[in-house]
């Protein structure tokens, strides 16, 4: 079985990337092979993750171009579509087995609006699997020695050169191009590709075996520069194949750069005949070249004449046509013919011979004269004086940019010709090149010139590199003019190769390189990409395939000077680089290289482990199997997830191309820098002769002499024994990026690292003083405290030069120098802690090793935190999970009397909730960024408290659940585990113990769910987690007065605590939601049977405070509950069997108040079946009281009138109206509370009349009891009206049936008036449903609000189908919001839709948030609404459901976001205007999730 890596994609397509890692690329872990691999079998599977509703799985597409099979040859450019599983339920995934390693991509197509779509191009890479001797080898533990073949000797010499160097402990030998060598003798200018040096084999064959035995003899790997850029400029193959160069033919636009080298090639060899220096000592020397360059090569070549149009010869060529016999030119209207430039733009456009203003030849641009005598005779006549008067003025203006351009370019020309001649012939770092001849001449020619065999001269642009060039463009091209401005540093011995567009522009080019690429990469290990920036991406590529086409472990490395990471990473991952290589002698100071070492010396000591969390589906239909993915770190059967990272390095100390620690630092820096290097977690790399402290970097072009080394000599032996400790970091890692961590220190001139293996506690640390500077100054390293560690004494050596160098003719030597064994510093022994004390003796360029150990860190702690939290989840209940993971503060402090809320944080602040999702909240992120520096880390260093806080807040709930008691002892135990680990650890296991532990509770809510949300999308999982957050118990409140039953709030953290938790309308909103749909069947009997016991005046309350003091002033609320009553009779196991439940009546039938501890209060009990005939038929007779208590103390805003309550029938319509103006017993209920702003006593949104949603609900009710009395469970037939006379249950039915839409439909033509109760003069917007009918502001009657939707979802037989579905799209254009619905038409004169409840203003309408519901979105309407338009869509379109699906997706992706994101992990009460944050709304209210599980609901039993 391959290994699994999850690669998680975002909406549109894109790997979801780590914010803390910027041009970051994906690399699939490089780890050994599992055992029982075979060649054939799959490396990977590469699971795409798609969250359900992301915008790509709409005719969704994976095309990618990793081969299908082992026997499928990788080509970049096949992708195979594999088609993305459009899923309401489930989050997709494609699974895309990897057979082999390099770098490969995908994109996708998908429709949006009816439009094809597709995504970028994203690229991935699996990493070659490296060995040696049938070993492994990580490529943390390549260790690279540079050799330049030249310097080697003779071949009888290798052999002990390669056991000299693998004793060193090198595992790779680099080497320069073995290839036939170019007249210049460099081993980058090569003669022949395809043959090897003939000066040292005598065949390819000789050379393939000769390579092979010796590194293998040795157990050394191989690398080898690749050059595709170039060839020798003596190379024969291309005089047989010039067009394999930019030339005159191949490359018209570099003419002039030829003509103008040419020039310069001319007045070099004049220079004595002209009277101008031929050797230059100072700078008026130059001044006297530059004027003779002006006046001899510059003024001569006329080079304007290649940019420009020639004007004589276009005005003589019009004076040859008769402009009368012309038809003149029709001339567009947007050309302004009184402007003389917009008018020469138009005859460009039209009259230019080519395409495009070119760059060739001289004047080789050219104006059609017909044209362009059209265009003239059009605007000014056929006057022949006007006419050429005027064509001069087009042309002249014309060339006027071209003029610029050449302007731009001469100065470019003078100035980077003088710069480079000041540097080759004067400047002090230059290689001051002495008398100008013909063999050496003023300046580099551009060109290689040459005549092949017919005889024809060729001039071949030479290649080079440009200063910050753009590295994607080709600078010799035509997209580039830097030949002719003289920009490229040029390389006289190498010609520039142009591969063109593909094979087709350069065959036999393409075929050698291709040729080329593949023997070398049978013979070597690895490649290096020799000036890598400048090769074309498609050529590098293509080259590349080629090579792995024959050696798919091919380890790829390449030195980019792009001058960006952002372009770094185009480079990388379009070719599949595993290794960017990194030089720490490009460090200026000890302050830089402290930083090169931290940026290459891998993760830092106490990284955070990735886990799931809360950002996957959780498998949760079966306990998970315990290792399935091995890599994982969790306990859920998830992989491990792939991320962008920073690209590999291949780290040298120096590297063959740049100046040795004698040349810019000290000979003594040799060591330090060496051992800092091998600390690093990279690959390392040396060039021959720095461990040898050669003095200077060698000349590969000019230098002949042969190596000398001596194993005694230098810090070879230090090096070996550094190589070392990096064969054993590598040995004990399974995956090096997460196993192994390091600590940089840097003070002064000392840098110190700490190397520690996170699953086995051992590690390195390294004292290195660096020695920049030959007296550095007197410094002695502070004392080092190791807590937690062993520190035991390895090796210490400093470097001492013995004498000056003294050069040999005939070999190559370095500095002497003696490695010289240092005393150990001090190591004293504090308890568990170690102290490393260093002293003066420790001198500039010394180093300190030391083995590593901490005891209470190692594999067996790793695998006891990360073990047995599943098992000890086991008995946990719904409650128990409430206490664990949630809790707000008013909940907490419930629960502690008083004592005990949420964490706080110093310098964060507090956590959300008290249980384990507030600490995930903040850790998510953390980890994700490893952001070690975030207070939450800084606090667990300085101590436990956080931790302690975790564990012992559950006394208080353990005391009541043996199930909490038993996740408290594991949960304690794994703290108690961490409590001797060292303190920069801490941060490291509190993530890793609180994350186990959140999988384990958030999987064990899982399982106690309905099997639909087991196995259901993130998203429906974390909304049904809501119904844990909200459900839980209270002291100081209940369902019942005396009793402790587990109530649901209304909303955490405003509607948690106390009387203000639970709400009757609130509750039954969410009711369906958060209990059905969840399976909380005994939950959802217990909430019905408790509100069901308060029924006074008809009503259920609307703040319930357990039975003790409820409030009935809502008119809605008991509609909701029958409607809720209804749900459990239908979707609960055996659930009519609730009508038989008989409850205690909190009041007297005669609804006097009582006190709940009165003698009269539950005396007296009834069944559900009577309560809800009780509220029928209340509601038929009319319902009329002042409520219980009125006045300040219950309701300090409310005027006196308010307190009166009225709801009856309008028995000519069967419709239920209620309320007044001056209360509001709807859901929108904002009562006025500004004496500042006049509103106070005033309602927002009154809604007196009948209410829309309640119309719905009643019709839903009376539906419900008549079908039960059909089947004999509901024996009330009728109900009594007000005036006595009695009507029909199903009379009462069909009334609202008839009626409903007379009375709230809004037809779209006005011609249909009659048939609707309508006052057209109020008429807002058509084609809708009334919010009200009969308000007693008849105006508010016609407002578009977001109830209509909740009458469709419980009665949509009350609506004309066509009419609804119009409604709804009407609803979706115009309030629909991105998360919740406008509570208001934005075109009413009322909408205000910015909720500021503390804003005590002068605005009537707003102040103290008395707009709360007059255009604010509310989430919950949203469900109702989106259930609406998947039942009417549905519909009317009958068939396939696919293009509702996908439209709903669409519509909820502001949801998925936002409860991602949501510190609380639920959706908000509401929004300010267009999805906006609104401060006072309650973060996760109840009805705002459960609205959206009923949408999933009606999709899974539909």
């Amino acid at each position: 079985m391959p290994r699994t890596v999850l690669l998680r994609l975002s909406e549109y397509g894109e790997p979801c990337n780590n914010e803390a890692v910027l041009n970051g690329v994906l690399t699939l872990p490089a780890v050994r092979p599992l055992p029982g691999y075979k060649p054939g079998d799959a490396i990977f599977n590469l699971r795409f993750h798609i969250d359900a509703g992301s915008a790509i799985t709409s005719n969704g597409v994976l095309h990618t171009n990793v081969p299908e099979n082992s026997n499928t040859c990788f080509d970049r450019t096949k992708f195979r579509a594999l088609p993305i599983e459009l899923s309401f339920h489930k989050d997709s995934s494609v699974v895309v087995p990897i057979y082999s390693t390099g770098p490969f991509s995908y994109y996708i197509t998908y429709s949006e609006n009816g439009d094809e779509k597709r995504s970028k191009t994203y690229y991935f890479t699996v990493p070659p699997q490296l060995s040696l001797n049938g070993e492994y080898l990580p490529f943390n533990a390549i260790n690279i020695q540079t050799l330049v073949s030249k310097f080697a000797g003779p071949l009888e010499k290798w052999d002990d050169l390669f056991a000299y160097v693998s004793g060193k402990g090198y595992n790779m030998i680099h080497f320069t191009p073995l290839q036939h060598r170019g007249e210049s003798n460099s081993p980058y200018s090569i003669f022949d590709q395809l043959q090897f040096d003939p000066t040292l084999f005598k065949s390819n064959d000789e050379a393939v075996k000769f390579i092979g035995g010796q590194l293998k003899s040795h157990n050394l790997l191989s690398m080898t520069d690749i050059v595709f850029n170039h060839t020798a400029s003596n190379s024969a193959w291309i005089r047989e194949h010039p067009d394999s160069g930019y030339n005159a033919e191949t490359a018209p636009h570099l003419r002039s750069a030829i003509e103008l080298d040419g020039a310069f090639l001319t007045f070099s060899d004049k220079l004595a005949e002209l009277g101008l220096p031929t050797e230059l000592s100072s700078e008026l020397d130059l001044d006297s070249i530059m004027t003779g360059i002006q006046h001899h090569v510059l003024d001569p070549l006329k080079l304007w004449q290649y940019y420009v149009f020639d004007k004589e010869a276009i005005l003589k060529e019009l004076q040859e046509y008769d402009c009368e016999k012309v038809e003149p030119a029709e001339i567009p209207s947007t050309v302004d013919l009184s402007d003389l430039k917009s008018l020469s733009e138009f005859v460009l456009k039209t009259a230019n011979e080519n395409s495009e203003v070119v760059f060739a030849d001289r004047f080789s641009n050219k104006i059609n004269a017909t044209k362009f005598l059209s265009i003239l005779s059009a605007v000014y006549g056929c006057k022949s004086d006007q006419l050429t008067s005027k064509a001069t003025e087009i042309i002249d203006q014309i060339n006027a940019g071209l003029y610029a351009q050449y302007d731009d370019d001469l100065a470019s020309i003078k100035s980077q010709t003088q710069n480079r001649i000041r540097y080759l012939r004067l400047d002090g770092n230059g290689p001051k090149l002495g008398p100008i001849t013909k063999e050496n001449p003023l300046t580099e020619c551009y060109f290689s010139r040459f005549k092949d065999k017919s005889g024809k001269n060729w001039a071949l642009a030479n290649n080079g590199w440009i200063w910050a060039g753009n590295p994607l463009v080709d600078f010799a091209s035509n997209q580039s003019k830097a030949y002719i401005r003289r920009e490229v540093i040029i390389w006289g011995d190498c010609i520039k190769l142009r591969f063109g567009k593909g094979p087709e522009d350069s065959p036999y080019l393409w075929k050698r390189m291709t040729e080329y690429s593949k023997m070398c990469a049978k013979i070597f290990d690895g490649f290096r990409l020799d000036n890598c920036h400048s090769t074309p991406l498609h050529v590098g590529e293509a080259l590349l395939d080629a090579a792995r086409s024959v050696n798919p472990n091919l380890y790829v490395a390449a030195e980019l000077f792009t001058g960006s990471e952002q372009m770094d990473q185009i480079f990388v991952e379009r070719l599949g680089i595993n290794s960017l290589i990194r030089e720490a002698m490009l460090a200026w100071n000890v302050d830089e290289l402290s930083r090169l070492v931290h940026k290459h010396g891998g993760r830092p000591i106490g990284s955070l482990t990735w886990l799931p969390l809360d950002e996957f589906a959780y498998p949760a239909g079966q306990e998970p199997q315990a290792n399935k993915y091995v890599e994982s770190s969790s306990e859920l059967e998830i992989p491990k997830v792939l991320s962008p990272q920073v690209p590999h390095a291949l780290f040298m100390d120096c590297s063959h191309d740049n100046q040795t620690p004698s040349q810019i630092r000290t000979v003594e820096d040799t060591l330090p820098t060496a051992a800092l290097v091998a600390f690093c977690s990279s690959a390392v790399g040396s060039v021959f002769g720095y461990d040898e402290t050669y003095p200077k970097l060698l000349d590969i072009v000019q230098e002949t002499r042969a190596y000398s080394y001596d194993k005694n000599s230098g810090i070879a032996k230090a090096v070996s024994q550094l190589n070392e400790v990096r064969k054993n970091l590598s040995s004990e890692s399974d995956d090096s990026y997460q196993d192994q961590e390091m600590y940089v220190h840097h003070e002064g001139q000392y840098i110190t690292i700490q190397r520690y293996n996170t699953i086995t506690g051992t590690g390195w640390f390294l004292i290195a003083r660096a020695k920049f500077e030959g007296h550095p100054g007197h410094q002695v390293l502070l004392p080092v405290d190791l807590k937690g560690t062993e520190v035991k004494p390895e090796f210490a050596y400093t470097l001492k030069k013995t004498g000056e160098f003294q050069d040999d003719p005939k070999i190559l030597l370095g500095t002497p120098t003696e490695l010289v064994e240092l005393e150990f510093p001090q190591v004293e022994t504090n308890g568990e802690d170690s102290v490393i004390r260093v002293t003066d003796s420790f001198a500039p360029g010394s180093i300190a090793v030391f083995s590593t150990k901490i005891p209470k860190a190692n594999a067996s702690l790793d695998k006891f935190v990360k073990e047995g939290a599943i098992e000890a989840s086991l008995d946990l209940n719904l409650y128990d999970l409430n206490a664990l993971l949630y809790k707000c503060d008013p909940e907490e402090r419930d629960a502690s009397s008083g004592t005990d809320g949420t964490y706080d944080i110093p310098n964060y602040g507090h956590l959300v909730y008290a249980g384990l999702e507030g600490w995930i909240s903040i850790l998510k992120d953390i980890i994700w960024k490893n952001d070690l520096a975030h207070p939450l880390c800084n606090h667990l260093r300085d101590g436990l408290w956080a931790a302690d806080f975790v564990v012992n807040r559950l006394d208080k709930y353990a005391k009541d659940s043996k199930a909490i008691k038993k996740f408290q002892d594991w949960l304690r135990s794994r703290i108690d585990a961490i409590r001797e680990v060292p303190y920069f650890l801490r941060p490291h296991y509190f993530a890793l113990i609180v994350g186990i532990s959140y999988e384990a509770v958030r999987f064990r809510a899982m399982r106690l769910m309905t099997k639909d949300i087991q196995v259901g999308t993130n998203f429906v999982q974390s909304l049904a987690l809501t119904s844990v957050q909200m459900v839980g118990f209270m002291n100081n409140t209940s369902l019942v007065p005396a009793e402790k039953v587990a109530a649901m709030a209304a909303g955490l953290p405003h509607f948690s605590n106390s009387y203000m938790r639970c709400w009757g309308r609130d509750v039954f909103i969410a009711f369906r939601g958060l209990l059905l749909v969840t399976g909380r069947f005994d939950d959802a009997k217990e909430h019905i049977l408790g509100f069901a016991k308060t029924l006074k005046h008809g009503l259920i309350p609307n703040l319930l405070d357990a039975g003790r003091n409820p409030r009935y002033n809502a008119r809605d609320a008991v509609w909701f509950f029958a409607q809720a009553v209804q749900e459990y009779a239908l979707h609960a196991p055996d659930g009519e069997k609730i009508l038989d439940e008989k409850v205690l009546r909190r009041f007297p039938l005669d609804d006097t108040w009582v006190s709940w501890e009165d003698e009269r209060a539950f005396s007296y009990e009834t069944s559900i079946r009577d309560i809800l005939y009780e509220l029928l038929s209340r509601h038929a007779k009319g319902i009329s009281y002042r409520e219980a208590n009125a006045g300040p103390n219950l309701d300090s805003q409310m005027k006196s009138e308010g307190f009166n309550v009225k709801v009856y029938v309008d028995w000519e319509t069967g419709l239920v109206h209620g309320g007044s103006r001056t209360n509001c017993g709807t859901w929108m209920d904002k009562m006025g509370e500004s004496e500042k702003a006049g509103n106070k006593g005033v309602p927002g949104t009154p809604r007196d009349g009948a209410d829309v949603e309640l119309q719905g609900l009643l019709k839903s009710t009376l539906r419900f009891v008549n079908q039960l009395n059909k089947k004999g469970l509901f024996p009330y037939l009728d109900v009594e009206k007000p005036d006595g006379s009695k009507i029909s249950l199903e009379k009462w039915e069909s009334l609202v049936q008839d009626n409903f839409e007379r009375c709230f439909y809004v037809p779209l033509s006005a011609s249909d008036d009659h048939k609707y109760v309508i006052d057209a003069l109020l008429v807002n917007r058509r084609g809708i449903y009334k919010d009200i009918h009969g308000c007693g502001e008849p105006y508010e009657d016609y407002q578009l609000r977001a109830n209509f939707p909740i009458s469709m979802c419980v009665a949509p037989e009350l609506f004309t189908p066509e009419h609804a579905l119009a409604a709804i799209k009407m609803a979706d254009e115009v309030i629909r919001g991105p998360v919740g619905m406008r509570t208001l038409d934005p075109s009413d004169w009322n909408y205000k839709p910015d909720y500021h409840n503390s804003d005590d203003s002068d605005d009537f309408a707003t102040s103290k948030g008395r707009n709360y519901h007059q255009g604010p979105e509310w989430v919950w309407c949203f469900g109702y609404f989106i259930r609406a338009f998947l039942y009417f869509r549905s519909k009317a379109e009958k068939s396939d459901n696919k293009d509702v699906l996908e439209a709903i997706n669409a519509r909820l992706r502001g949801h998925r976001k936002w409860i991602r994101e949501s510190p609380w992990a639920g959706l908000t009460e509401l929004t300010n205007k267009d999805g906006s944050m609104c401060n006072d709304s309650s973060p996760t209210q109840a009805w705002s999730s459960s609205c959206l599980l009923d949408l999933y609901y009606d999709a899974w039993i539909k």
